[in-house]
């Protein structure tokens, strides 16, 4: 990138934060509304100085919640009526309107979920009050704009998994090999992959993933994160930040036994799960599917790229490759 490149993308930023600082002001402070705007002007971003400014604030908002649950005590609860465990996925419009990319993988969840053990609920805005009673002050801050369907989708996820029990899967989740059982079978269970260093710029640091994460009905876990986004929304009007689910579950993974012994005990699991997505354009050769799926058979994915059934040299894609897997009576 040139010095004019960079110059520019820089004075960007400066706008776009510069744009967005009074909100966060008036909502959560000189300090929050401070260590936002110059992280923002430094990519990539989330810089330990910055995630401690976040991970205090909420702290601070967790404390009675957390106090909450200090003498939380297990209760044993089906997973659903049927004696099947829930697999959750949510697409708000509907089947009809998902990208291909989810699309595929929505049906290679479908192809290979163990129908004898499990059963896959799709969550959409035409049905999810069959599901969950989400609190009227939710509903009214997202149809007013105040709410994307990113954040909404973190509540249904915590309202779905307290109730219910079961599994959260991401509709961009692609599973390469056997459905992850580890996920209905456990009292919890997460994507992790913990490592302070090469996860320093999330608070969680890969202790878990909210976008693979299973368990039982009543779990703590889901009680206190279900209760801290239905308590947020009633006084405030945006996220502190994106991944704010992590950081309602860091204050009760520091504060409570409970909470922490279930995370700590969830094995590392599928390290490569960021790997795929990065060379979905590349050729498919053997090797470098084994490569991605040695140790991995969950892969979060993105549709938010041009993606090609062919390489620039005319050979089929890894992503060609994936929907050949998904659709074998289209090759």
């Amino acid at each position: 990138m040139s010095v004019i490149s960079r110059a520019r993308h820089f004075g960007g930023r400066i706008i776009q934060e510069t744009r967005e600082y009074p909100a966060r002001l008036k909502e959560y402070g000189f300090k929050v509304a401070g260590a936002a705007y110059i992280d923002g002007l430094i990519p990539p971003e989330k810089f330990p100085f910055y995630i401690r400014t976040i991970e205090a604030y909420v702290d601070r908002f967790m404390v009675p919640i957390v106090d909450k649950y200090r003498n939380w005590e297990p209760k044993s609860v089906n997973a659903s009526n049927s004696g099947k465990v829930p697999v959750w996925c949510c697409w708000w419009q509907g089947e009809e309107q998902m990208p291909e990319l989810v699309r595929m993988c929505h049906n290679r969840l479908s192809q290979l979920i163990p129908t004898e053990e499990a059963e896959l609920y799709m969550i959409t805005q035409d049905n999810y009050r069959n599901y969950v009673d989400i609190p009227a002050h939710i509903i009214e801050k997202f149809e007013a704009g105040k709410m994307s369907i990113t954040a909404l989708s973190d509540v249904l996820r915590v309202a779905l998994l307290a109730q219910y029990g079961g599994f959260w899967i991401d509709a961009t989740v692609f599973i390469s090999d056997r459905f992850p059982v580890e996920f209905i079978q456990n009292d919890f269970y997460a994507q992790r992959i913990y490592d302070p260093v090469k996860w320093k710029r999330e608070a969680c640091k890969g202790r878990w993933c909210g976008f693979l994460m299973g368990g039982k009905a009543e779990n703590i876990i889901f009680l206190l994160l279900r209760d801290a986004f239905f308590t947020w929304w009633e006084t405030h009007d945006s996220v502190i930040d994106y991944v704010i689910l992590d950081y309602f579950l860091l204050a009760g993974y520091k504060q409570l036994p409970a909470i922490q012994e279930q995370i700590d005990s969830v094995p590392d699991n599928n390290p490569d799960v960021f790997e795929m997505y990065k060379v979905l354009n590349e050729p498919y050769t053997p090797e470098l599917y084994a490569r991605l799926t040695s140790q991995t058979n969950l892969h979060k994915l993105t549709y938010k790229m041009e993606l090609n059934r062919c390489s620039a040299d005319g050979a089929l894609s890894l992503y060609g490759y994936l929907q050949n897997l998904v659709y074998p009576e289209d090759v």
